[in-house]
């Protein structure tokens, strides 16, 4: 397969930015291009088929969002000394405290040999679940949703229950490479995910980092995983940790060398409460590490859309927790059911 990508606008270079992510630094960064919501759909739905990802300036409302940071930064902060002491909750300045005690439960503690405990690590899991994000996310998803009815042809557009919230430190390692089809492999790829940052995240904040033109290659991968898990059960074929699959389901953990490997470039913005990114499934993507300057820290959500009158991945009608580890998954149930 070429590692050429196949757009015909070439995104212009983001001059002297530098990031970094698993694996060291990443160079030659390209911008990601923002849209109007109030673009032609035609144009959008032609940007979305071909780039693979959309970023819609100001589809959401910005108060609500900025409104659930406070909420889920406050909620956080139970018992763990992630914010600094004597500032403002919605603004989310990070404490200086050993990042590695505010890594999100699951596979990327486990990898870097830490246990998921502790009251960071419970609130994380819980907050899957607080009255202000699920009022949030009843909120928000009403507007995308209606936007990926016409964007993508949806007859019954929905927003799964389950989800994903997350928050970035500064300093700590992000999300390593990967596509979705991995976590929804029981339903055809015809999700999307809207990416959703909570609050702003400037460009050397955290924010979502997309590899140019990718989705040839996500598809190419999931052929082959396909073929790989040809001879196993059915449980484990559709698992994104199953014995092919490297630990959390991702493709690499290395994403400078990983763009390097196949001749692409990182696309990133500078986001901002209210906007949303949807991409799609096979779409390679990861998440920068957070190297703000004022010490910010990075919220985000990840929620994903189906058409509920076509077959989907129903393992995602449950409002848990999205991992797939099974400690995980037990702790979350006695949660809620206290």
């Amino acid at each position: 397969m070429s590692n050429t990508a196949t757009e015909t606008d070439v995104p212009t270079v983001h001059e002297g930015l530098t990031l970094r992510a698993y694996g060291g630094e990443l160079t030659n960064l390209k911008k990601l291009q923002p849209f109007s919501k109030d673009t032609p759909i035609e144009e959008l739905q032609k940007r979305y088929h071909e780039d693979g990802v959309l970023w819609i300036k100001g589809l959401i409302n910005r108060d609500i969002v900025n409104t659930c940071r406070r909420n889920y930064l406050t909620f956080m902060n139970r018992d763990s000394e992630l914010l600094k002491p004597d500032t403002n909750h919605e603004e989310g300045i990070f404490s200086g405290n050993d990042w590695r005690n505010y890594i999100l439960p699951g596979g990327t503690r486990l990898a870097m040999g830490l246990e998921d405990d502790g009251a960071f690590a419970e609130n994380a899991v819980e907050s899957h679940v607080a009255p202000f994000y699920l009022e949030c996310k009843r909120q928000i998803s009403k507007p995308i949703e209606d936007f990926v009815g016409r964007l993508c042809g949806f007859e019954e557009p929905w927003c799964l229950p389950r989800s994903l919230l997350r928050c970035s430190v500064p300093g700590a390692e992000s999300t390593p490479v990967h596509y979705d089809q991995i976590f929804l492999r029981a339903g055809p790829p015809t999700s999307i995910t809207g990416w959703v940052p909570i609050g702003d995240i400037e460009l050397d904040g955290g924010g979502l980092i997309y590899l140019h033109g990718s989705q040839d290659i996500g598809r190419k991968y999931e052929e082959d995983f396909s073929r790989l898990n040809a001879t196993l059960s059915d449980a484990e074929k559709i698992s994104a940790v199953n014995r092919n699959m490297n630990k959390g389901g991702w493709l690499d953990r290395n994403s400078a060398q990983f763009g390097k490997h196949w001749g692409r470039d990182w696309l990133v913005g500078a986001y901002e409460a209210g906007d949303v990114v949807l991409h799609n499934p096979f779409m390679v993507h990861a998440g920068a590490m957070n190297e703000s300057k004022t010490g910010r820290i990075r919220v985000s959500t990840d929620l994903r859309f189906v058409d509920k009158s076509q077959p989907f991945d129903e393992r995602w009608t449950i409002a848990a927790y999205s991992d797939e580890d099974p400690n995980l998954a037990r702790k979350f149930v006695k949660k809620a059911k206290t």
